[in-house]
């Protein structure tokens, strides 16, 4: 990428970026096509739904005006771990980092509902994926190496606090030079995240009287434990939930902030009354809105946002 390009603002990423050059690890022999759908809501807008996802791929919003390399952040939407929500938990949550100056690279990751080989492991494989490439090649895209941030929402708010306490956990083999990177996020966001197998089946049960788990979901959080995985390597936290989401109960939110306290970890954590669940950039009027201001402001305490 050429100076002058930055300069001017010119997007030098593609509009999407395989994140791997063959056949992902951990979905060797699988057969899978993906699917994508739009959901009319009651209030008249429509859901944007991704399933079946076998070639992971990140989609780049860069900021139109940036004059400067800017930092960047990999959304991971949420989807009860079935699905994602591309549209409010993705494309939206980019275009508004984009009015911050953050330039946003949204997944489709692969998910453990599906027949891969590894159904437990091939989330946490993208994840890490995704932030090594963009450290690998942030220079020449215009993004900072040192800044790259991960933000999920519900089942993606799993895999974002997953990334964050297993960053280093080796879970595929080395493809090529930018797997040397690290894959530890500079700061991680989760919004009313899935952390604790407890809570799920808790919420699960207060709801329907019964667990409507798989039984991959149940494997998936029992093998990767986030309540005792935290660590002093994890990057800084900011967790935001509501009192009344009966979805993922506020206990996820605050069982992962006390993990980070026992960790030394920074965090903080936002529990709105109300709002529910799955509200991604939140209601204007609501109290939910207002994580992204605070957001902004948590941004603006480590350095990131001038």
């Amino acid at each position: 990428m050429e100076e002058n390009d930055l300069k001017a603002g010119k997007n030098p990423v593609p509009e999407r970026i395989r994140l791997f050059p063959g056949t992902a690890p951990g979905s060797e022999g699988v057969e899978l096509e993906m699917k994508e759908e739009f959901e009319k809501q009651a209030d008249g807008t429509w859901k944007h739904i991704v399933r079946d996802v076998l070639e992971p791929e990140m989609t780049a919003f860069i900021p139109s005006d940036r004059k400067d390399p800017c930092p960047a952040v990999v959304i991971i939407p949420g989807g009860a771990f079935r699905r994602l929500v591309y549209n409010r938990e993705g494309e939206d949550i980019a275009r508004w980092l984009n009015s911050l100056g953050i330039a946003a690279f949204v997944l489709k990751l692969r998910l453990p509902v599906n027949d891969h080989r590894r159904p437990e492991d091939v989330s946490l494989i993208d994840v890490q994926r995704a932030v090594r490439l963009l450290r690998h090649y942030g220079k020449q895209w215009g993004i900072l190496p040192d800044q790259i941030g991960v933000m999920g929402f519900s089942a993606g708010g799993f895999m974002a606090a997953l990334l964050a306490a297993a960053f280093d956990r080796q879970v595929y083999p080395s493809q090529d030079e930018a797997d040397g990177e690290s894959a530890r996020p500079d700061f991680c966001v989760c919004g009313y995240p899935a952390i604790s197998i407890a809570a799920q089946l808790e919420a699960e049960k207060r709801k329907s009287g019964d667990t409507r788990l798989s039984e991959k979901q149940i494997r998936l959080m029992a093998k990767y434990n986030i309540e005792e995985m935290v660590n002093p390597q994890t990057p800084p936290l900011f967790i935001m939930e509501t009192d009344d989401d009966r979805t993922t109960l506020a206990e996820n939110s605050i069982s992962l902030y006390m993990a980070a306290r026992k960790a030394g970890v920074p965090a903080e954590l936002h529990i709105f009354r109300t709002g529910g669940h799955g509200y991604g950039l939140g209601n204007d009027k609501g109290q939910t809105g207002q994580w992204r201001s605070l957001f902004a402001e948590w941004m603006r305490s480590l350095g990131i946002l001038k």
